[in-house]
């Protein structure tokens, strides 16, 4: 028998309250995957099965892998269901889990139902923290010093914008627009239809998608600054694509995933997409105010700039990786290349854009940056408000990729630049005459 009325109820208490995760195995096809996080998981299994006497029916569980998970008890409670609760002690790692209903009259038994090879992975998260701020638990003057640093950062952009442009950019938004258009339109349509193609699980297609309607993320002026890019009008874009998001966001959420199938009401982190504006508008404006009232100092300021910038770079890409190994336990070669792909689109959607308009090259490279380096972590915040545990581990592979990805893309791209311009004054310091 195949197990048409199994449902699996997933509980995983996070600092005194449970979340509760329902997966349905109606059209399983061995695509579900439980995801565990602590030492001591439960597991209830319900079926609609009655049997003749109370006490007849039973749950047989099979583990492939014991030493990843260990059944400590099962317990059967009978109400308007039949209920099994599970209890299981787990280590990291993945394995198999098999699941099958009998029923015992006297020396016979009958099977009921079954449901197999239930993919479960343990990822280790250590107690009342969450896995996404593991690499930064313990470590939490190393945060503060790098929050500092990077409103310091912003701040000293702030005194490196150009009025000047920014009004010009004002009455001409042209590359505003162009990157607005890409960011919202264009790229959660190649996510989508990128995601199709590769066949991934409608979670892990969700999450790209989401991924790929985020506005532009803090990291493009920082590069805008070392790419020789237009750094006030990439500060403009920012803002204006995360006040764009709180509109977009949803409009996409909703759209994509009833394209995919997915049921249920996705939510918008506004706070967040709020708290995001502002954590970039207020720093800047501090240092607006800089370099008008205080000019010397916003001087000191601007030569802070670029060791600055690169530091925190260095420190963002080993932030991600350090965050994101643990989903690329989860990561298939289609994940990764998917995540590949679309920074690698979104810059050169961008650049292209901008070039048939002919802009400027600055305002080419800027707008190709803001269209690629985009805010991941919105996603994932839409993703955790969203989905189950064990689906938002899924899920989140998408946006931790991505982030990873465009990072390491940028930095290799910013080398090779820097590589080229170095080549090039070399080559004219020696055609230049000695006099």
């Amino acid at each position: 028998m195949s197990g048409k009325s199994f449902i699996i109820l997933l509980l995983l208490v996070t600092s005194g309250e449970a979340k509760k995760s329902f997966l349905s195995f109606l059209n399983m096809q061995n695509a579900e995957i439980l995801s565990f996080a602590k030492a001591e998981e439960t597991l209830i299994v319900r079926s609609s099965y009655k049997g003749r006497r109370p006490n007849s029916s039973y749950l047989f569980v099979k583990l492939e892998d014991p030493k990843v998970l260990t059944v400590v008890n099962v317990t059967k409670t009978t109400l308007e269901f039949t209920d099994f609760t599970i209890s299981l002690m787990t280590s990291p790692g993945e394995t198999e889990l098999s699941l099958q209903l009998w029923d015992s009259e006297g020396r016979q038994k009958t099977l009921i139902e079954e449901v197999k090879n239930v993919k479960v992975r343990v990822l280790r998260q250590t107690e009342g923290s969450s896995p996404f701020l593991a690499p930064m638990h313990g470590n939490r003057y190393i945060f503060l010093l790098l929050l500092s640093m990077i409103l310091v950062n912003k701040c000293a952009f702030g005194c490196k914008i150009d009025f000047q442009l920014l009004q010009t950019v004002c009455k001409r938004p042209l590359p505003v627009l162009v990157g607005a258009s890409i960011q919202f339109c264009l790229m959660p349509l190649c996510g989508f239809l990128l995601a199709q193609l590769l066949g991934l699980p409608k979670a892990q297609a969700f999450g790209f998608v989401m991924t790929c309607t985020c506005p532009g993320g803090g990291g493009g002026y920082l590069f805008a600054l070392l790419l020789e890019g237009d750094v006030t009008l990439a500060i403009l874009m920012t803002c204006t694509s995360t006040s764009l998001a709180l509109i977009m966001m949803p409009i996409n959420s909703y759209l994509y995933s009833r394209l995919l199938g997915l049921a249920g009401i996705f939510h918008v982190p506004v706070l967040k997409i709020m708290s995001t504006l502002l954590f970039i508008l207020i720093p800047i404006s501090i240092g607006v105010v800089i370099k008008h009232r205080a000019p010397e100092k916003a001087i000191c300021l601007e030569r802070v700039v670029r060791p600055l910038s690169l530091i925190l770079m260095f420190a963002g890409i080993y932030l991600a990786v350090q965050m994101g190994l643990m989903f690329l336990k989860m990561a298939s070669l289609e994940v990764f290349l998917l995540g590949l792909l679309v920074p690698a689109l979104g810059f050169s959607f961008g650049y292209a854009f901008a070039n048939v308009y002919m802009l400027p090259l600055p305002i080419c490279k800027t707008v190709a940056i803001e269209s690629g380096m985009l805010n991941s972590f919105l996603a994932l915040a839409i993703i955790q408000l969203s989905f189950s545990q064990s689906k938002a581990y899924e899920a989140s592979v998408a946006p931790f990729t991505v982030a990873m990805c465009s990072g390491c893309e940028m930095l290799l791209l910013l080398l090779v630049y820097k590589a080229k311009k170095r080549r090039i004054l070399s080559t004219e310091n020696e055609k230049t005459p000695l006099v």
